[in-house]
């Protein structure tokens, strides 16, 4: 009898091992699932490290690139008044002093609406590379379809819109100018 007692002890104590072992066994292949989860978290971790470090170079590229065109514009602005004031103190009569300013009105308008088209330029240039940095979240096909939107977004219609207004005003004007140059013969 105490053989059978020491065999079902036997049999208990094997099977609670094998339960207990199972058990370890089941929590390492477990632990060790975990931990290349854990491990695999830092990939979106550096996917949003990268993306952002791209949008502030292309923000600060952007930035700079802006802040440069309108210095360049507010020179170019000051100029052209000091050539107009400068044209002015020379005109000898009210006639040629008419048309020296409208003269100068169109190229005025010209300059103008191409420092918009220079800064929707930089501005597309942006929307494109930041369309690459969204790449970086998203696969291949994707990518394709991404450049397609930015083409739409990037059209020139808002350039087209300003510059037809601009050449509006110039001309606008223009006629300004010429009705006084005609009331200044008639008088």
């Amino acid at each position: 009898m105490k053989e059978r007692i020491e065999n079902v002890l036997s049999r208990v104590a094997d099977t609670a091992r094998d339960g207990v072992n199972t058990a370890v066994d089941a929590t390492q292949d477990r632990v060790g699932q975990a931990s290349k989860l854990v491990a695999n978290g830092k990939k979106p971790v550096q996917k949003v490290q990268k993306a952002s470090l791209a949008v502030n170079a292309i923000a600060f590229r952007t930035s700079k690139e802006l802040i440069e065109l309108q210095a360049k514009s507010v020179q170019n602005s000051i100029d052209a008044v000091a050539g107009r004031l400068r044209d002015a103190s020379r005109a000898d009569t009210i006639r040629e002093l008419l048309a020296q300013q409208r003269d100068v009105v169109p190229s005025f308008a010209n300059q103008y609406v191409g420092d918009i088209k220079n800064a929707f330029g930089v501005v597309r240039s942006a929307v494109s590379e930041l369309t690459g940095v969204t790449d970086i979240f998203k696969d291949a096909p994707v990518k394709k379809k991404a450049k397609a939107v930015a083409k739409k977004v990037s059209r020139k219609k808002p350039v087209r819109k300003t510059k037809a207004k601009a050449k509006a005003a110039a001309s606008k004007v223009a006629a300004t100018v010429t009705d006084a140059a005609q009331t200044a013969q008639s008088a």
